[in-house]
């Protein structure tokens, strides 16, 4: 009798095992025991989008400038003239209209401060816009990790 009993006693732990390799813990931990192979993403953009945008506005503006200083922002020169002589009483400045005066007009200079701003403004900009517009390759190694790759 005792070993009919462990019979019965082994048919029923049997069933009970196999039963609870299929519960709800034994389908969490298969689902979330086996991690999914990592998908590994490319994509190449901008390295920053603004910083070039920047830099397009502040060399457009460095160029105006420029312009600016040597045309219609000149100055009057008298580096050739004497000491004693003077813009309005006895010159007219740069860009006087000669119809419209009896003063014999100054010659014309380029605004060198207006000029080296310009340039200046045009080379920042240039270096914001090299900066900015590289592209950068972004690898996505999954949901919550990336990292970027510079290309020189």
């Amino acid at each position: 009798m005792k070993g009919a009993g462990l019979i019965i006693l082994i048919i029923l732990i049997i069933p009970t095992a196999a039963a609870a390799q299929d519960g709800p813990i034994a389908t969490a931990v298969k689902q979330y025991g086996q991690a999914p192979a990592p998908v590994t993403t490319y994509r190449t953009e901008m390295r920053s989008p603004v910083m070039f945008w920047s830099g397009v506005a502040l060399a457009s503006g460095g160029a105006l400038s420029i312009v600016a200083a040597v045309t219609w922002a000149q100055q009057s020169d008298l580096s050739l003239e004497d000491a004693n002589t003077r813009l309005g009483r006895d010159l007219a400045p740069c860009g006087t209209d000669i119809n419209t005066t009896r003063l014999p007009v100054a010659d014309c200079k380029f605004n060198s401060g207006l000029l080296w701003l310009g340039t200046g403004m045009l080379a920042a900009g240039g270096t914001l816009m090299i900066i900015g517009g590289d592209q950068v390759q972004i690898v996505e190694t999954g949901p919550r990790a990336f990292a970027m790759r510079v290309r020189f």
